[in-house]
């Protein structure tokens, strides 16, 4: 078992998210949702064999079609159980960027920004930790869930970062005092510790100490929190449970669910593996079987819990791939006109949203930026997209770059 003082430095060289105690919130008064599970689909999704099917037949290559429970919203065979939820779901088919690359795909969507060699740019995850903590809050509000990108704070200190959680059935490593310290010693050396800190501050402080006084106090606050055991799936309800396979990102799904209904305002989760540039029907089945399982149980959850409303769930990916099946019986880059999901808080469930041309090749209606829509998530959160940061060296930075919420996405 590690102890404390461990823990505390492993979250300070990881950025971790942890309540920040003098956190300056945005007010949302206006806000519909109360928190984020956002689904990333590292890899690039392909449209045409999930959500987009209303093109031209030779563009759905060995896919076919099925119906679903909203009238007029069809969707891939790959996706059958969650043809029966799709009357909880807004599928966006004409979202569009301008990076086709992973990794300047992936910054784009989770930041709404182009790579730059100078600059880290926060993701959407960070500017709503940084924005809606608040002073009594016990938990994070950036957790990253499952392999891959965890959640940079960017030019943000670290503790605005996402807390990572590699795998839900562990939860949280290292989040226990060491029984070699009491409880009682433990707290004279706190005390030491703080009387050490205030009076370097008074000679010495500066931003960046301070910055780490506060994340050793907030870790403290979350290690003791009576929400912790949020992170433990063994203490949620069994029929909860049951809906779930035991698969890693079902599980995934079922922890972003406990986390905000005990108020996490942004729950990440990450399921890779859709760059299928060769073989696409022999390996896209298993990770689409994935997807509509884990979804739909994740969907059926919020609903039974009464947390749907008050939920804005959340499927992207970085771009979409080609409409042409390549000769290696896979799918390419495409950025012009891939989809997302959106779910809860509102939406204009069971619609579709945006068209592509019918041969697949470009966005056609209402076309969908990356940016806005961000800066519709963060609008549905109460948050200002036009938010302004500035970095260390005073260069301000907006929320969602230029983009504009799409409030015509909800009723």
């Amino acid at each position: 078992m590690i102890n404390r003082r461990d823990f505390i430095y492993r979250a300070g060289l990881s950025g971790m998210s942890l309540p920040f105690l003098n956190a300056a919130s945005i007010p949302a008064p206006t806000a519909k949702a109360k928190s984020v599970i956002y689904i990333f689909l590292a890899g690039g999704l392909s449209q045409y064999d999930s959500f987009n099917v209303e093109v031209d037949k030779t563009v759905l290559g060995k896919s076919t079609i099925i119906d679903s429970n909203a009238d007029g919203v069809r969707v891939s065979n790959y996706f059958p159980t969650l043809a029966n939820h799709m009357d909880k779901l807004l599928v966006l088919n004409s979202m569009q960027t301008n990076q086709g690359a992973h990794p300047a795909g992936i910054y784009k969507m989770l930041t709404s920004y182009n790579p730059r060699s100078s600059i880290t740019h926060p993701e959407l995850g960070s500017w709503v930790n940084k924005s809606l903590t608040r002073e009594q809050d016990s938990l994070p509000n950036f957790v990253s869930i499952g392999r891959g990108r965890a959640g940079t704070a960017g030019f943000f200190p670290g503790q605005w970062a996402a807390l990572p959680v590699q795998d839900p059935n562990l939860g949280i490593d290292f989040a226990e005092r060491n029984r070699a310290v009491g409880e009682g010693k433990f707290n004279k050396r706190i005390d030491i510790l703080d009387a050490m800190n205030k009076g370097f501050d008074q000679d010495y402080g500066t931003k960046d100490t301070r910055s780490y006084v506060d994340t050793y106090a907030s870790s403290l606050k979350f290690m003791n929190s009576k929400d912790i055991d949020a992170f433990d799936l063994k203490k949620e309800d069994a029929n909860i449970v049951s809906l779930y396979g035991k698969d890693e990102f079902s599980r995934s799904c079922l922890l972003a669910g406990r986390l905000v209904e005990r108020g996490v305002r942004f729950a990440k989760v990450n399921l890779g593996g859709w760059d299928y540039h060769n073989d696409l029907y022999s390996k896209y089945p298993a990770n689409a079987n994935r997807l509509d399982k884990g979804l739909s149980s994740l969907l059926t959850h919020l609903s039974q819990k009464g947390l749907l409303e008050s939920t804005l769930v959340v499927v992207s990916t970085e771009f979409g791939r080609k409409p042409e099946v390549n000769p290696n019986r896979g799918r390419d880059h495409h950025p012009d006109g891939f989809t997302c999901l959106m779910a809860g808080a509102g939406v204009k469930a069971g619609q579709i949203y945006g068209t592509t041309s019918s041969d697949g090749k470009h966005a056609e209606e209402n076309k969908l930026d990356v940016i806005d829509f961000n800066a519709t998530i963060a609008w549905r959160l109460g948050i200002d997209p036009a938010f302004e940061e500035n970095t260390p060296n005073g260069r301000p930075f907006k929320l969602a770059n230029r983009g504009e919420a799409r409030k015509e996405l909800f009723a």
